[in-house]
């Protein structure tokens, strides 16, 4: 009797995700010149609304400017420092970081050069995103247009992904790549692996969400991946010692992880609760108006998108969505460009939901006329939380800059754009820069005292509350142990000026000079 071949063996299918059907990554001009599609609109609203922030607000976030000051250092040839001859990871992505350094070579000025690399970044998701919903959401072979559409305007439209678009920071081109690297994975691109690469190494949570969206690689492209994340961290590892950001660090440690409740800011948003506390963030106020209609679309979002979930637009959600999931568990510190990753999985996860539950146009109507009048609320508060560090802080970096001597070293809590201003060595309260400071900090009260005594600053840049109080502007740790240490301290130092006292009262910054 002939023996039956025997069937290969399945280990080797098993190892590799279902192959993804082949479709085009970008649509065709036609599609994307069709006023009918969800594209040309959306795409011609994402390009004026980022322009009218860029006009409104007069420079980059606080934060940014952290990042400017290494990249300037760079391309001056000091190296990645903040402070010279100091290699700390002060920052939180070490290639934005590099691609600003590249921006000051060719411009010599790295706001328009973020921000015009932030409005690239926002097409590409906006194209990418859109163009998942309509292949991936259809039904009876019809596609989801309504749900692309309904993401398009969201993401156009809302106050803000334009902001933070302008603000500096490296989140509008993290939404890019997350987005990028899920269809690339999926349809087996050779240049899914060097993107998954590049999301791992944006930002700490890049690593997780390049990890989620592996899942749906192939093996070879995994490997890709694996390879060039890990020649990145060990080169971070080599530079600085360790890949892991002081900043990551020095945030855990003084603003602590005080768990989902005390982080109810990162969700509470999304449902339509009145929860004390969640409205303290501008960008949590403006969403609530939403809740009603976001949290049941959210819900219904997650049945459809479970059925196919082997697709790239279900891994761009988990990606996103693990993101979100851990600032909420945590408790982490509230600092609006995080929120970026987290809407993303809200906008894209309500996409889904939202066709399924609203039919006929006045709801939607309804919609899209809230979003465009959230400008009317939104743009003066980001112009004012703008204006607030500027006018602030920008004093004090031009004070500095006429009043101390290069190299002399300043004691404050505000480092961005003072840094910027001022050739001086910063010693920053947080211990983003300086890893020392973060670690005095966890050891309880004392700990601004013990600072000073320690780096001996010429400068001290002081909230004007702590002159006469005892309680830190944030984070964990007591300044003083009593009054005394306080006015010994303050003792050896002369006030010379006061900034923006009006309008900040017990927080204005007062520079002292060391006598």
């Amino acid at each position: 009797m002939k023996k039956r071949p025997r069937a290969a063996p399945a280990a080797e299918s098993r190892a590799e995700p279902p192959a993804a059907p082949r479709f085009a990554l970008l649509p065709g001009w036609r599609e994307l010149l069709d006023p009918r599609a969800p594209w040309l609109i959306p795409l011609l609203l994402v390009v004026a609304t980022r322009l009218v922030a860029w006009s409104v607000l007069p420079v980059a976030a606080e934060d940014a400017y952290i990042t400017f000051r290494y990249a300037r250092h760079l391309a001056a040839g000091l190296g990645l420092v903040y402070n010279p001859a100091e290699r700390v990871l002060g920052f939180s992505s070490p290639l934005w970081t590099l691609w600003s350094a590249l921006g000051l070579r060719l411009l010599h000025d790295p706001v328009p050069w973020t921000r015009l690399s932030s409005l690239l970044a926002d097409l590409v998701t906006l194209i990418v995103a859109t163009g998942l919903l309509e292949r991936e959401t259809g039904t009876s072979g019809r596609p989801g247009r309504t749900a692309a559409w309904c993401f398009a305007l969201f993401f156009a439209l809302w106050p803000y992904f334009a902001f933070v678009s302008a603000s500096g920071m490296e989140s509008s081109a993290m939404l890019a790549l997350l987005a990028l690297g899920a269809v690339l994975a999926r349809r087996g691109s050779p240049a899914s692996g060097p993107v998954l690469a590049l999301l791992a190494l944006w930002r700490p949570e890049g690593l997780p969400a390049a990890a989620v969206l592996a899942l749906g690689a192939r093996g070879r492209d995994r490997l890709v991946a694996a390879a060039l994340t890990a020649a990145g961290l060990t080169a971070l590892t080599a530079y600085f010692g360790s890949p892991v950001p002081q900043s990551l660090l020095a945030k855990a440690t003084v603003y602590g992880t005080p768990g989902p409740w005390a982080g109810r800011f990162w969700w509470g948003w999304a449902l339509p609760l009145r929860l004390p506390g969640v409205g303290a963030t501008g960008e949590a106020r403006h969403l609530g108006f939403l809740s009603v209609l976001l949290a049941p679309a959210l819900f219904a979002g997650v049945a459809p998108l479970w059925r196919r979930r082997r697709g790239a637009l279900a891994l761009a959600v988990l990606a996103a969505a693990l993101v979100w999931a851990a600032y909420s568990a945590l408790g982490v510190a509230y600092f609006y460009w995080y929120l970026a990753v987290p809407l993303l999985a809200a906008a894209l996860l309500a996409a889904v939901g939202l066709p399924r539950l609203v039919r006929g146009w006045p709801v939607y109507a309804a919609v899209v006329l809230l979003m465009s009048t959230q400008w009317l609320d939104a743009a003066p508060f980001y112009v004012g939380r703008a204006q607030n560090e500027y006018f602030g802080f920008a004093a004090v970096g031009q004070f500095l800059r006429e009043h101390a001597r290069p190299g002399e070293s300043v004691l404050l809590e505000p480092i961005g754009i003072v840094g910027w201003l001022a050739p001086v060595r910063i010693v920053d309260e947080i211990g983003l820069v300086s890893p020392a400071v973060a670690a005095r900090r966890a050891r309880g009260p004392g700990w601004y005292t013990d600072v000073a005594a320690r780096y001996r600053p010429d400068w001290i840049v002081v909230r004007r509350r702590l002159l006469d109080g005892l309680d830190a502007f944030a984070g964990a740790g007591a300044p003083f142990r009593s009054a005394a240490e306080r006015d010994t301290l303050f003792a050896g130092y002369r006030a010379l000026a006061t900034f923006d006292e009006a309008a900040s009262g017990a927080n204005a910054l007062v520079a002292l000079h060391r006598r």
